[in-house]
């Protein structure tokens, strides 16, 4: 019965994750600004007529703020805003464009702020480009976390882990004859069902304030439904754990709560981020890394609590001893896949080394990184002390397992940021690459693109793409040259410098062509441009512009060298020794003589015969619950 429960359990919470998941687009927590048109400290030859804004996440216009502020300081609102949807979803990737009065040469600086439609987040940021004229990049920005929500959030987590720790000590308090483990068992679940209330109740006091805030249109039916469904998982868990409820139907309430449980926790990460790549394996690796840090920690908590109040709950050493010792198990697996999925789920929120260390979303996960591995030590030493053959008892185990519980504490509480927070992967945290030059035209009967990276003096390579605006084509293109050479730009006298060869572009593909290119100091040139066509005369246009500083990026702290391919492979070395290390210590157990029965072990540390332990049932596991059985003198 209890195998049958638990794979009954585990396939409604990854039929559940693949019915989210398959649904889920790429998004992150907060609708953080992927690219823009111009690019962050570009350089462009010609003032431009719309800004293009290309969010992570679908945002709301009528809560979308944007200003361009003149060299002067003078501001500029858009004269019109627009929402670009991809395939009318209102939950994908979307674009604003911004329709802008006539610029003229300069610096200009953008500021923007929006909400995210998919968890109601607010974020916002800066950047900057010129034309005709060089401009710092304003870099990365982070939006501060909103700490209503945040603190919401956090009620949400910790009911979740006291929840979950209710049902793992709760399960393991059957090694302690029934007459004893029957208060413990109804006092931590009549805990786990107020906290279950309280993170329900904070959840809807936030839902209430966001639509003060924002008001009704914010609210997608995804978003709602999402929510929906994990205030009904967080109610249906603490009615679960209710002591003296009977369970639901013919499942136990061990197996209801935790299928409740679970799917709070995946409901959970759905409101707040799928990460960058999204999908099914995200949801699942998030889901997974999200219950089994708060099975950890709330189990911990408990298991500190039950040291405390030993005496008051009827458990002596011998108890709490026994309970520890069985936490080993679940402990480990749930540590293992902490570690395993929480280096996947980093390797899709930090693109290198120094996105970590400038960025406050990577402080906050280096802490809790560091902070986990800490408590894991801690841990290491509390099973030692478990150990027969350690013989570290009473204050001095205790005192390990509640500086473990508060740490994991601490640890969820981070979480909980970081779910808040905006991830650390700004291309600019990337590479030192500067921004391109971006030219768009019509020349003749086609249109033209052209684009440089990076836009410093040195090696270049040039994008062209070159459309036919007639159909049918009356002509093929068969290849394209390019000329660069010191010249006006905007009317003013070609400086002195000599051009150079033209240099023949290579087909990338039937409209794109590149070409390696060298650019003079920093300053304005011309770039010819000469398009051959099959049949036709040449199509020649001049492109000016001016070539970016030596360098628009601080030097590297550490190194912006892409991490995220690492971080994937570290994470499936880590899943294949897991394996192995399981499949070595199931091997191990296999060889290992036959415990003695359970009644007998129970005897031994007692120092008395212990009854027989009653089957599991919906019927019994609910009176036994609902127990309260105070030890008496005598029975000590």
């Amino acid at each position: 019965m209890g195998l049958r429960r638990a794979l009954l359990t585990l396939a409604v919470a990854l039929g559940t994750a693949l019915l989210v998941g398959l649904g889920a687009g790429p998004a992150s927590a907060h609708a953080y600004l992927a690219s823009s048109n111009p690019a962050d400290g570009a350089t462009l030859a010609t003032a431009p007529r719309t800004i293009e804004l290309r969010f992570t996440e679908h945002v709301v216009l009528a809560s979308t703020e944007i200003t361009v502020t003149e060299p002067d300081g003078h501001r500029l609102a858009p004269t019109a805003m627009t929402l670009v949807e991809s395939d009318e979803d209102q939950e994908a990737p979307a674009t604003v464009v911004a329709a802008l009065p006539a610029l003229g040469v300069g610096a200009y600086h953008v500021s923007w702020r929006t909400l995210s439609s998919d968890d109601l987040h607010e974020s916002a940021g800066i950047f900057a480009f010129g034309v005709q004229s060089e401009v710092e990049a304003a870099g990365p920005s982070e939006t501060n976390p909103d700490l209503f929500e945040l603190v919401g959030r956090w009620a949400v987590l910790a009911g979740i882990g006291a929840g979950l720790g209710a049902v793992v000590v709760g399960r393991l308090l059957r090694r302690v004859p029934g007459a004893r483990s029957g208060m413990p068992r109804a006092w931590l679940r009549r805990q786990a069902f107020r906290l279950l209330v309280v993170g329900a109740t904070a959840a809807l006091a936030v839902a209430l304030v966001d639509l003060v805030r924002f008001g009704a249109g914010a609210f997608t039916p995804g978003y709602v439904l999402r929510w929906g469904l994990r205030e009904a998982a967080l109610l249906g868990a603490a009615l679960a754990l209710r002591p003296g409820r009977p369970a639901p139907g013919r499942m136990s309430r061990d197996a209801a709560a935790t299928t409740a449980l679970v799917g709070a926790g995946l409901l959970t990460v759905s409101i707040g981020h799928f990460g960058v790549r999204g999908g099914p394996t995200w949801v699942v690796a998030s889901t997974a890394h999200l219950v089994a840090a708060l099975l950890w920690a709330g189990s911990v908590a408990a298991l500190a609590l039950l040291g405390a109040r030993a005496a008051r709950l009827g458990l002596d050493r011998a108890d709490v001893r026994s309970v520890l010792r069985g936490f080993r198990t679940p402990a480990t697996v749930s540590v293992v896949v902490v570690a395993v999925t929480g280096v996947y789920l980093a390797s899709d929120v930090v693109v290198s080394v120094d996105a970590v260390l400038l960025t406050t979303y990577g402080r906050v996960l280096l802490a809790k990184v560091v902070l986990a591995g800490l408590v894991g030590l801690l841990a290491l030493a509390t099973t030692r002390a478990l150990h027969p053959r350690g013989l570290q008892e009473g204050q001095a185990r205790r005192r390990f397992v509640a500086v473990e519980a508060v740490g994991l504490l601490l640890v969820a509480a981070l979480g909980g940021l970081l779910a808040t927070g905006q991830p650390a992967v700004s291309p600019r945290l990337v590479s030192e690459q500067a921004p391109s030059v971006i030219d768009d035209r019509p020349v003749a009967d086609l249109q033209q693109t052209l684009a440089l990276r990076p836009n410093r003096p040195g090696a270049s390579v040039a994008l062209i793409d070159v459309l036919d605006t007639r159909r049918p084509s009356p002509g093929p293109v068969t290849g394209v040259s390019l000329t660069v050479r010191g010249g006006s730009s905007g009317g003013v006298e070609a400086r002195p410098a000599a051009a150079e060869a033209p240099v023949a572009a290579t087909a990338v593909t039937p409209s794109r062509w590149s070409a390696a290119l060298e650019l003079p100091a920093g300053g304005p040139v011309d770039v010819d441009v000469v398009v051959h066509r099959r049949g036709l005369d040449d199509v020649r246009s001049t492109v000016h512009w001016v070539v970016g500083p030596s360098s628009s990026d601080p030097a590297p702290v550490v190194s912006r060298a892409p991490v995220s391919g690492l971080l994937a492979l570290a994470s499936a070395a880590l899943a294949v020794a897991a394996v192995i290390g399981a499949a070595w210590l199931l091997w191990r157990r296999r060889r290992e003589p036959a415990p003695a029965p359970r009644r007998t072990r129970v005897a031994a540390e007692h120092g008395a015969a212990a009854p027989e332990a009653p089957t599991e049932a919906g019927s019994a596991d609910a009176a036994r619950d609902g127990a309260v059985a105070p030890r008496s003198a005598a029975g000590r």
